[in-house]
């Protein structure tokens, strides 16, 4: 008898516990982080990881600020002997230079042209003022051949995270989101293996820019 009284005091005990641990399940499978939560940030169905935005969020006919693009990269571990070092496999000046327009031609034709939006030069005249991210970002092989490797095969072009901050012309965050990708990810025929093709410039360009869109493309029809 005492057993049992014990049982459903304990069970009593561990309810709330479970109701939380479930909540917060929960919130980390819409997307809710605690940072969106405190700045009024609500979680919206997406096929990306996570986006959050303000209530009622209208972005319609609003000029938009792009911010350079900050890169992360992931460190790498390279085998011994191997020539080629963690610079070897970051983005040059002009490739920056190439990232950034495309991002902006992407965003601009997948995301603002829907909303009747646009990209203006001048962060002045600018409504809002959008941060993206590429965190954890790593090229399968260096973009230029060298003298020691001509010929590189890969699965995929790149990979990382796409991160992206929107805020008002007052400071305030109105709009977040965040997403894993493969970019470029050559899936076989049946979707069960992998087709290794061959790297280079031409294909890491071409991957990155159908990504992008395809991503700007998922955070419009979450915020629809």
């Amino acid at each position: 008898m005492k057993s049992r009284k014990f049982n459903k005091f304990l069970m009593f005990l561990l309810l709330p516990l479970a109701l939380v641990a479930g909540c917060a399940q929960q919130g980390s499978v819409d997307g809710i982080d605690a940072q969106s939560v405190d700045d009024g940030l609500l979680p919206r169905k997406t096929g990306l990881d996570s986006v959050s935005a303000a209530y009622a969020f209208d972005l319609g006919g609003a000029k938009v600020f792009l911010e350079p693009v900050n890169i992360e990269y992931r460190k790498r571990y390279h085998s011994i002997g191997s020539p080629l070092r963690d610079k070897d496999y970051e983005l040059e000046d002009k490739d920056l230079a190439r990232l950034q327009e495309l991002m902006g031609e992407t965003l601009a034709e997948a995301f603002l042209a829907p909303r009747r939006s646009e990209l203006v030069e001048n962060r002045a005249d600018a409504d809002y003022v959008l941060q993206l991210d590429l965190k954890r970002f790593a090229l399968a092989a260096p973009l230029d051949p060298s003298a020691w490797i001509t010929r590189v095969y890969a699965d995929n072009s790149a990979d990382g995270t796409l991160v992206g901050e929107l805020k008002d012309s007052e400071g305030n965050p109105v709009m977040r989101f965040s997403d894993r990708r493969e970019i470029g990810d050559n899936l076989g025929a049946f979707g069960t293996m992998n087709r290794y093709e061959r790297f280079n410039r031409v294909t890491f360009w071409s991957d990155m820019k159908i990504d992008m869109r395809r991503a700007f493309s998922s955070l419009d029809k979450s915020l629809r």
